[in-house]
Parts: C-alpha cells; structure tokens; sequence
C-alpha cells in the first residue's frame, strides 16, 4: 500500500523529523510512504476526467496525508476517490483564519475581528493590535502594529494575501493547543514565549502540559466532530482572564509533543487512518 505524504518542497527540510517518523512508522506497518513536493504534481482535466500525475512516483497512492495548503489539491484528489487527511473541507476553513472564525462564531468567545477588504489601510481598532495574513500558519505573517505606519507596513507585507486585524489580548505571548486525533484529545499544551507577543514553538516558544478544563476541551472534540477532523490543533489566547477562540491548525505541528515524550502521535495518526480505511 502506498501512501503519499504532500509538501510545499521549501518545508520539506525543516520537517524532516517528522517525516522520518512517517517513514517508520509507515514500515512497521508494511507501507511505502513516500514525500511527495506539491511542485511536482501535475493536475487537471484529461478526457473530461480528473487527473493527477508526480514526477518519479509509478501510480496514484491508495491515501495521501497532506501537509501543503491546498485545499483545491486536496478536493481533486479526494475527487479521484483518493481519501486525505485532513479532508478537502477542512483545509478549506482551517486555512483561511476568515472562514475559521465564521465557522466557530457563536459557539466560543473569540477577539473581536475585522476581515479588511481591498483599499482598507486604516485600522478599525485603537492601537495596538494584530493583523494576521489571511492564509499564513505558524506564527507567520502575523503582526503586532502599535502606530499607524507599522499597521501600513504589515499590510504591505502581507499582500496580495487579504488580512484580519484583532486587538492586541492583555496576556500576549501565551497560549493553549489542544491537539485532537479524530474526536479523542491527545494532549493540551501551553505555550510561552518571554520575547514575543506570539507563542508558537516554532518562533522559540516554550512548551508544557496544561489543563484547560472540560469546556475548552468539549468545544474542541464538537470542532473535530463537525469537521471529521483527522488530526488539528485548536488553539486559544488568554485575555481578560478567560480563554478566548484563537484558531483551528490544519496541517498542525507536533514537535513539542515528541520534545516532551508525549507519545508518537505519528503511529497513532497512521492508526487512526487505517482504521478509517478498513471500515
């Protein structure tokens, strides 16, 4: 069985650890998993039917784990009768922090959170606050503006991607994950940064085990639920002494869960996925 694990080639080296943990992970179960960059797909419409083709691969996988954004990839293969995880769906809404919010809107308290459109270059808040590239992950193309220039310069660098802006939450630089495998948290973490107003590990944030308690961890399973989520990340920022929505993490990093000896979620995510497919 051959199963596809999809990346933007430019992330392949700073992922390699994970992707070793996909290889072996993959052989004790007998499987090829093979790296696969986005680059080298070539997909469409040949004799009025779905295609795909990879340079240096022999066939179409039988599943694919995507870690690219591309939530038309991942319909077009799912169009092919090719399953994907995380699903097409999900890529969609979890890659565009627009469509997160509207998704989560009225189910948890989250900032307060303008969508600008094109020519919208002033800021809908006092200063400071947070403008966020619709479409980045992983802490980039987030920003902290505290004047109107740096609201202005984050925008430039943020096109020609569309932007939110939120106010800036009292307790910057720390946050919760709550990780989840199919509807089953796996683990809640805390992340703190001492030297920036974002906390993600993978700008220097520290990470550690934390209870959030039962009602962020029951809005946490009813997201997966609705989602048929594989595995996510759902995240959220402290302010005003609660915990406030902050956003669904698709293709989620896991390093901080290995740093820390919390299991291979690697061999459980491969798990969660056979099980699937033998229903």
């Amino acid at each position: 069985m051959l199963l596809w694990l999809i990346y933007d080639r430019e992330h392949i080296p700073r992922n390699q650890f994970f992707i070793d943990r996909w290889l072996e992970a993959g052989r004790e179960k007998g499987l090829s998993v093979q790296v696969v960059p986005r680059e080298e797909l070539t997909w469409g419409i040949r004799d009025n039917r779905l295609y795909l083709t990879a340079a240096n691969q022999r066939g179409l996988p039988y599943c694919v784990v995507m870690r690219a954004m591309d939530p038309l990839l991942s319909s077009h293969l799912e169009g092919m009768g090719i399953p994907v995880f995380n699903n097409a769906g999900i890529s969609r809404i979890c890659n565009d922090k627009r469509l997160t919010h509207q998704f989560v809107s009225g189910l948890w308290p989250m900032m307060d959170t303008v969508f600008l459109g094109p020519g919208q270059i002033d800021s809908p808040f006092p200063y400071p606050v947070v403008i966020k590239s619709a479409r980045g992950n992983g802490g980039r193309q987030v920003f902290l503006a505290e004047d109107e220039d740096a609201f202005r310069l984050a925008l430039e660098q943020i096109a020609p991607d569309e932007a939110l802006v939120q106010p800036l939450c009292d307790t910057p630089g720390r946050d919760v994950r709550v990780y989840m495998l199919g509807d089953k948290v796996v683990k809640a973490m805390m992340r703190v940064s001492l030297s920036d107003f974002r906390s993600n590990v993978g700008l220097g944030a520290e990470a550690f085990p934390w209870d959030p308690g039962e009602k962020p961890l029951a809005l946490a399973r009813q997201l997966a639920h609705r989602l048929d989520a594989g595995l996510i990340g759902v995240d959220f920022l402290f302010h005003q002494g609660r915990l406030l929505f902050n956003e669904i993490e698709d293709a989620v990093g896991t390093r901080m869960l290995y740093a820390l000896g919390e299991g291979d979620i690697v061999r459980d995510y491969l798990a969660h996925i056979l099980g699937l497919l033998d229903r």
